[in-house]
């Protein structure tokens, strides 16, 4: 019995100790959990808690024109941020009345983000609530007021279309990019949008001491922070006078002026009008604003350069010529009669000259930009050779320009035609429209501008760019972008001649005679394209000078009438400032004023008046 009972309490001693030896073996797990495993995460915690993480928002990359001009800088600005682990609700309602704020949009900010990380509320802070929230710093724990700078404009840059705007990420931007997060601005059109990796730079970090309250103590010296790096500054490829200049010809009309250097194309010039104000978009975006803009029947938000499709009316002439030629369809010297229309089946096309040019050549064609001419030659293309042409010079598809949003066109094929009228359902007079650049056809000026470019070089593509270089602020280290340059293939030079030849003769006394300058050999070609909700666009593309050409242009002033008598003047400007401004010494200024920009925009140079010995009355 003795036994039994020393056999019993032994048991329990053994299971008495392997309670405490599996007891301490726990212990000790669960300080090696706490103190070497999760270690990091509890130090992070304990960090959070006694330092204040203070996010350095870095200077956003300036903007200059190809004279180093600022055409956008920054300037300093305060934005208002709370911590939703430190800052208490029963304050939020006087938090919202001082910095002008509903307290449920304050509420929905910080809905579920428990957390010691900031979250923005207001930028843009005005001064006087800026020294209201600073006087009640203490009274208010967990609020923060951070410098950022936000985007300025000198008083005589606009171009929106061109630089865009920058505004706060919203959630979808956020979850698509890793880089950024709620809260940060990015650039939401435009170069800025384009280019907004590179301008926008990298956060840095700073850490500050804070007590139980979160009131801050004073800098933490610690290797975790971390500097911001400045955004690259951006360079562009055009003479911000020159551009100015051309959106002065377009105030109070709708329409577009684009140029491109034909040796590496480089934007000279891209005026899209109407427009509106870069400054309205600067800093915080009032809703009322931005209602405003996008409600606005003029549609200002709207690039009409990359945007816009339009028929491009006799502009397009020059491609049924091309294909005509290449095909072996026609020669140079194939003639047809004008009277003043052209009957097809029971429908009568009038030409622009009711009464007739009479008996024409192809370049008499295209001198006097004859329809009646053009349509019997659409009809002997044919729709196929058409489109094949119209895709070799590259409609139908983006140029590739380093903007946002760029319409492809349309360039309407069989099978276009047959899924909209079924197989059979259309007839041959969609050609007589096509071949004078009607009907379904649709281009941008950027596209037209391109296609003067390809024939100012007898094939030679450059993708259109408004960037030059960029610049590394840390390392001074300039970064250029290769000119990306393709050959048109399929059209033979000597049809280029032909057609530049004719283009020649438009502006020498044919229907663009004034887009003419004084001592410059211009090639153009006028059009006026029809419109079914107003009156005709007017439209003249060409290139300068002749021989060695520098600049490949379009112009379409919407609702403007005549090609020759509208688009063509505007053109002879542009092109007599490009010219004659270059001639004056290039003065690089040691630092940026507006006063320089205000001086080379307004610096004044003689055109003497000339008239042409010989005059073609215009579309």
């Amino acid at each position: 019995m003795n036994e039994i009972i020393k056999q019993d309490l032994k048991n329990r001693k053994i299971l008495i100790i392997g309670f405490i030896i599996i007891f301490f073996c726990l212990l000790f797990y669960g300080f090696f959990k706490i103190q070497v495993y999760s270690a990091d995460k509890y130090v992070q915690i304990s960090f959070e808690n006694s330092i204040r993480q203070i996010t350095l928002h870095p200077t956003r990359g300036v903007i200059r024109d190809s004279y180093g001009r600022i055409m956008v800088d920054n300037r300093p600005s305060f934005l208002v941020s709370i911590i939703p682990r430190q800052f208490l609700k029963s304050r939020i309602a006087e938090f919202a009345d001082i910095i002008g704020e509903e307290e449920e949009y304050i509420l929905q900010k910080i809905k579920g983000k428990n957390t010691f990380r900031p979250i923005i509320i207001k930028r843009d802070i005005e001064y006087q609530t800026l020294a209201t929230l600073e006087e009640m710093k203490l009274d208010l724990p967990g609020m923060l007021i951070e410098p950022e700078s936000k985007r300025y404009y000198p008083e005589y840059v606009n171009s929106p279309h061109i630089f865009g705007y920058v505004g706060e990420v919203n959630k979808k931007e956020a979850n698509q990019n890793e880089l950024v997060d709620a809260g940060d601005l990015i650039g939401k059109a435009g170069l800025e949008y384009f280019y907004d990796v590179n301008l926008r730079g990298a956060k840095g970090v700073h850490y500050i001491g804070v007590d139980a309250e979160g009131r801050e103590l004073g800098t933490v010296s610690n290797d975790r922070n971390i500097m911001p790096n400045s955004g690259m500054d951006l360079n562009l490829t055009m003479d911000y006078s020159l551009q100015q200049f051309a959106e002065s010809l377009m105030v109070d009309k709708r329409g577009a002026v684009v140029a491109l250097d034909t040796r590496n194309g480089g934007v000279i010039v891209f005026v899209s009008k109407p427009d509106y104000d870069p400054r309205l978009l600067s800093g915080k975006i009032s809703p009322k604003i931005w209602s405003d803009l996008l409600n606005d029947p003029s549609q200002p938000l709207f690039s009409r350069v990359i945007q816009g499709a339009y028929p491009p009316g006799s502009t397009y002439k020059v491609v049924a010529a091309l294909a005509a030629l290449e095909e072996g369809i026609i020669t140079p010297k194939w003639t047809a009669f004008c009277p003043g229309y052209f009957k097809l089946g029971r429908k009568t096309i009038r030409c622009w000259n009711t009464g007739g040019h009479g008996k024409l050549d192809l370049q008499g064609a295209i001198k006097n930009s004859c329809n009646v001419y053009f349509i019997q030659l659409g009809l002997k293309i044919g729709l196929d050779v058409w489109e094949k042409y119209s895709k070799l010079l590259y409609f139908g598809q983006p140029t590739g320009i380093d903007l946002p949003n760029e319409n492809s066109g349309l360039v309407p094929s069989i099978e276009y035609f047959n899924r909209q009228f079924g197989p059979n359902g259309w007839t041959r007079g969609v050609l007589a429209n096509l071949a004078i650049g009607q009907g379904e056809l649709l281009t941008t000026p950027l596209q037209m501008a391109q296609l003067a470019m390809i024939l100012a070089t007898r094939g030679v593509l450059h993708t259109p760019h408004l960037t030059d270089y960029l610049v590394n602020k840390q390392t001074g280290d300039r970064i250029s972008f290769p000119v990306q340059s393709k050959y048109t293939q399929g059209i033979s030079k000597k049809s280029y001649d032909i057609i530049r030849k004719a283009m020649r003769e438009v502006v020498d006394g044919g229907t663009g005679w004034r887009g003419g300058v004084y001592g410059i050999e211009v090639a153009g070609k006028t059009g006026t394209a029809q419109n079914p909700h107003g009156d005709d666009h007017a439209w003249f593309i060409g290139f300068a000078p002749y021989e060695n050409p520098e600049i490949a242009f379009a112009i379409i002033i919407e609702n403007g009438g005549g090609g020759g008598s509208v688009a063509a003047p505007l053109a002879n400007l542009v092109l007599e400032k490009y010219f004659y401004h270059k001639l004056l010494p290039r003065v690089i200024p040691e630092k940026d004023t507006t006063d320089f920009l205000l001086d080379s925009l307004l610096m004044p140079f003689e055109i003497p008046d000339i008239q042409p010995l010989e005059i073609i009355l215009e579309e």
